[in-house]
């Protein structure tokens, strides 16, 4: 056979690939990548795939790239809300580039009083984070600030929004048993804190960005947390909830039972109002469990309309690709609300099935004419495979590409025998 007509067969081949199946079978559109660590973005893979990236500032230069690849990618900067950052600081300045809404040197310099103290008049710094140090949310000055320097940091990239972090109705974690002089029970900090989220918010999003909380709703028993999840919504454009489906970043900790149905409120809470709703599931790279449980957690109730999406952040380490089929699997849009199953809940889909089990205990439920055993909190993902079209074409593409097969070995059974004579 001549190079010319191995060349022709070649393409000929190629017209059936069909690149539409490749892009059926991609990654769905809710899902999202945090990749706020240090070296995150570089070592994140592709993050065009994601329908949210949410990245520091100084990532700004890697936007037009995503945006060429793929134009529904929203990205938020990362911006603190509750405090500044010492480490961002040097030599009196500020850097360019910040992870707070307000830099350290210029409030030291201009506005001490926006640091919080204990009783002793000490600042307040971040029992985890030594170089965090606590701002006075409450305080206009610091709420017209922060959104000045954010709007600006925002309309200087092609940002479309922001990811407010420690948006927290308590700060116990944090203070680790010390006490805000300023704020001395919880009640008042969540008062301080609504009020920086009712300026903030509302100009954010009046200003053409999407603007996400991390909303940390502790279980407490002077306030309920639910209550004021709602209420701070009304601020946002929706929010992001941090250890969604399981505490701690191991292979363990998931939530089962009452926790679970608590859990699951406040996904149902912000799709209920229309929102935005990003769930953070910190796993080891390697747990397919984790994986599976999250997602399958997260369709259970994702109302697509909403532009919703899950994140696994991969752990140990933080900063690696944290990509896997495992999570980000596609079933189609949903077909009806999830319902129960004995003491598991299902949800139908156009291409498939998701199954949880919230219990501690295994259950097993019949799908049609199969029967899927799940064990204590777990979750299944269960597709049912290509739809009639693609059925179609990949039939199609397997007939034309025996026929091409057929007509090449004729091809070359002639050759040989031209050959030979």
């Amino acid at each position: 056979m001549t190079a010319r007509r191995l060349a022709l067969v070649a393409a000929a081949l190629s017209l059936f690939a069909f690149p539409g199946l490749a892009r059926a079978a991609g990654a769905p559109a809710g899902i999202g990548a945090l990749r706020i660590c240090t070296g995150c973005a570089a070592s994140g893979g592709d993050l065009s795939r994601y329908r949210y990236v949410v990245l520091n500032s100084w990532d700004a230069p890697l936007l037009p790239a995503l945006k060429a690849a793929n134009p529904g990618l929203k990205a938020l900067v990362y911006k603190n809300l509750s405090f500044t950052m010492s480490y961002s600081c040097s030599n009196g300045v500020d850097n360019r580039y910040l992870s707070a809404g307000v830099g350290y040197c210029d409030a030291d310099r201009a506005h001490p009083e926006w640091f919080l103290a204990d009783q002793g008049g000490s600042r307040l710094n971040s029992h985890y984070y030594q170089q965090a140090w606590l701002m006075d949310v409450g305080n206009p000055g610091y709420q017209a600030r922060w959104l000045s320097n954010v709007l600006t940091d925002l309309r200087s990239a092609g940002w479309d929004g922001v990811m407010l972090d420690d948006t927290d109705a308590d700060m116990g974690w944090h203070l680790h048993g010390r006490m805000i002089a300023r704020y001395p029970t919880s009640a008042a900090w969540r008062a301080a804190t609504r009020s920086m989220l009712a300026t903030v918010g509302p100009a954010l999003r009046g200003s053409g960005f999407l603007a996400i909380p991390n909303l940390s709703t502790p279980w407490a028993s002077d306030y309920d947390a639910q209550a004021t999840w709602a209420d701070w919504l009304q601020f946002t454009s929706g929010a992001m909830q941090e250890y969604y489906s399981k505490w701690g970043s191991s292979s363990s900790d998931w939530f089962a039972g009452n926790d679970w149905t608590f859990r699951q409120r406040f996904q149902a809470l912000t799709e209920q109002a229309g929102k935005i709703f990003l769930g953070v599931t910190y796993a080891p790279k390697g747990d397919e469990r984790s994986m599976a449980w999250a997602r399958a957690n997260f369709l259970l109730q994702d109302e697509p309309r909403n532009g919703g999406a899950l994140i696994f952040q991969a752990t140990d380490p933080e900063a690696q690709d944290p990509y896997s089929a495992s999570w980000t699997a596609d079933v189609g849009a949903p077909v009806a609300a999830r319902f129960q199953v004995g003491s598991a809940w299902r949800r139908n889909f156009t291409r498939g099935t998701v199954l949880v089990n919230p219990t501690s205990s295994t259950v097993r439920v019949d799908v049609g004419a199969r029967s899927v055993t799940l064990g204590p909190t777990s979750g299944a993902i269960l597709r049912t495979g290509a739809s009639a079209k693609l059925r179609r074409a990949h039939w199609a593409r397997r007939t034309v590409r025996a026929t091409l097969r057929h007509h090449v070995r004729r091809h070359l059974r002639r050759h040989r025998h031209a050959i030979l004579r």
